[in-house]
């Protein structure tokens, strides 16, 4: 199993090991379509991966983590941390700071948290870009119209457990021949020359779910995707397809039809939908349909 520290909702840490023991023994490289932060990728055994995102900030950071040692990267983060005036509770504990009910340590980082993140949308530093992923809500990455990192503060700082998924998923990523690319899922770039050992690995955003990164895919980019896969499929080339069946009481018809003609292995798994107000807990019916 291998965690990230850009552990935003939708990555794939949790069942990462369900999905590797689906990759045929041959593979020979892996195609990552929405590559997020790539765990399943990072956690295969494949040497070479090509991975594409048209979040240009999320392949970014994962350029930062495969170029630079992990504890460069901490030592980097901390003295951000310390410049801004952060809380760090892994030196300083967790007694320094009384927390109130549903705020965390957020009343003592939203200021400073302020200031880092109107000085990242000036400067665009990356190791900037990383701290605020460890201090913004829900550990989001999301962007306006301007290119403006727009995240709140949130409740939890750089403790140990982030500490050391930083230093798992350097090593992971250090071990990798990696292939970073920003294209549309519909662009022949990412489909062109690519051997038949090749593994494609699917991870769209989910049409039934509401986590934000989800809010532009529509029926018109599923139909897309599906259609894209058959003609894989007709070429020879193999794929897994992660998703979301059913969620919250609704249900993606479009892919319960589609996937009758592949294989279809169920994943239970609970989601944490968060909110200021409210955490709950939701059942999905997640799938990784495969054509081999």
């Amino acid at each position: 199993m291998l965690y990230t520290p850009l552990n935003y909702q939708g990555n794939k840490s949790r069942i990462v090991d369900c999905l590797l023991s689906l990759l045929p023994q041959d593979v020979s490289s892996i195609h990552e379509i929405f590559c997020g932060s790539a765990v399943f990728s990072f956690a295969s055994k494949a040497n070479r991966v090509y991975l594409n995102d048209i979040n240009t900030h999320i392949t970014d950071l994962i350029l930062y983590f495969h170029d630079n040692d992990a504890n460069d990267i901490i030592e980097q983060a901390d003295g951000i941390i310390g410049r801004y005036g952060l809380t760090n509770t892994f030196y300083e504990g967790r007694a320094r700071y009384p927390e109130n009910r549903h705020e965390g340590l957020s009343h003592y980082n939203k200021d400073a948290f302020n200031r880092l993140k109107a000085d990242y949308n000036l400067d665009k530093d990356i190791a900037k870009l990383f701290v605020l992923s460890i201090y913004g809500f829900n550990h989001y990455l999301r962007f306006n119209a301007k290119g403006e990192f727009n995240v709140p503060v949130g409740k939890v700082d750089f403790v140990k457990t982030l500490r050391d998924k930083t230093q798992a998923y350097c090593s992971a990523i250090r071990n990798k021949e990696v292939v970073l690319s920003n294209y549309d899922f519909r662009s022949g770039e990412l489909y062109r020359g690519v051997e038949r050992a090749a593994v494609f690995y699917f991870d769209p955003p989910y049409l039934i779910t509401q986590a934000p990164y989800n809010l532009f895919w529509t029926e018109q980019e599923e139909l897309d995707l599906l259609d894209l896969i058959d003609e894989l499929d007709a070429e020879g080339y193999r794929f897994i397809l992660s998703n979301v069946i059913e969620s919250n009481g609704k249900q993606n018809n479009l892919l319960c039809d589609w996937m009758t003609k592949y294989n279809v292995k169920h994943i239970h798994r609970q989601y944490l939908n968060s909110s200021y107000q409210k955490k709950n807990l939701s059942n999905a019916d997640e799938v990784a349909i495969t054509n081999f």
